[in-house]
């Protein structure tokens, strides 16, 4: 029997070697956390934040006068038109006061005498020199376009104007609108019969001072005379 020779080469064996699994952090991840760069302060940023605080400073500083106004010409109102109901009682205090009312832009105010921007601040204003309302003459009253008479600018001929005094009431009717420069006084003349004049700035919204004149004539009706 035949025995097969084995070989007796040794083989030889490879050697896998591993190397060891490390993990390291991701690049675009770092453990620690980089200050960020400060930036310096533009001298035109600060410049804005203090003008931003300047105009809310001077806004706010308007808006308080304004509401305080037209506060104070409300109550003022309020006042003269109790006075004013109280007239004809006998502890009626002061002189007799003049009501105008104009029904067509809902007006009811009591008027004050002289124009003096004290005056015209609390109401219409009766100017000194021209005749009395409701009495023979021309008689006068300015206001100011954005109180009083923001709406006189709306009357057409024909609307009824009414002014009440020591308990009579007279009834006027526009007759005439016109538009003049603060220079011409000839609205100003005197007249033999009862005539009324408003005088307040043109045009009623315009920014800053007006530079013309809005100027309302009445008159009373033949009839009622």
């Amino acid at each position: 029997m035949q025995v097969l020779r084995t070989s007796t080469r040794n083989r030889t064996r490879r050697l896998i070697r591993f190397s060891p699994l490390v993990v390291q952090p991701a690049r675009w991840r770092s453990q620690t956390k980089r200050e960020k760069p400060k930036l310096p302060v533009r001298k035109s940023g600060r410049r804005r934040r203090v003008a931003s605080v300047l105009l809310i400073a001077t806004g706010s500083v308007l808006c308080t006068y304004v509401a305080g106004s037209y506060g104070r010409m409300y109550l003022t109102q309020k006042k003269l038109l109790r006075e004013w109901k109280a007239e004809g009682t006998p502890n009626a205090p002061g002189p007799p006061l003049t009501k105008l009312s104009i029904p067509q832009i809902g007006l009811r105010a009591v008027v004050l005498e002289g124009t003096s921007d004290h005056s015209l601040l609390l109401g219409p204003g009766h100017m000194n020199g021209t005749a009395l309302p409701g009495t023979k003459g021309n008689s006068v009253i300015a206001g100011h376009r954005d109180t009083f008479f923001r709406h006189v600018d709306r009357l057409k001929i024909g609307d009824d104007i009414y002014i009440q005094r020591k308990a009579k009431l007279f009834h006027f009717v526009v007759v005439r609108k016109k538009v003049v420069q603060p220079t011409d006084l000839s609205v100003l003349r005197a007249t033999a019969d009862p005539e009324l004049t408003l005088i307040t700035c043109y045009p009623p919204h315009a920014i800053g001072p007006a530079p013309e004149r809005l100027i309302v004539v009445a008159k009373i009706p033949r009839r009622t005379r």
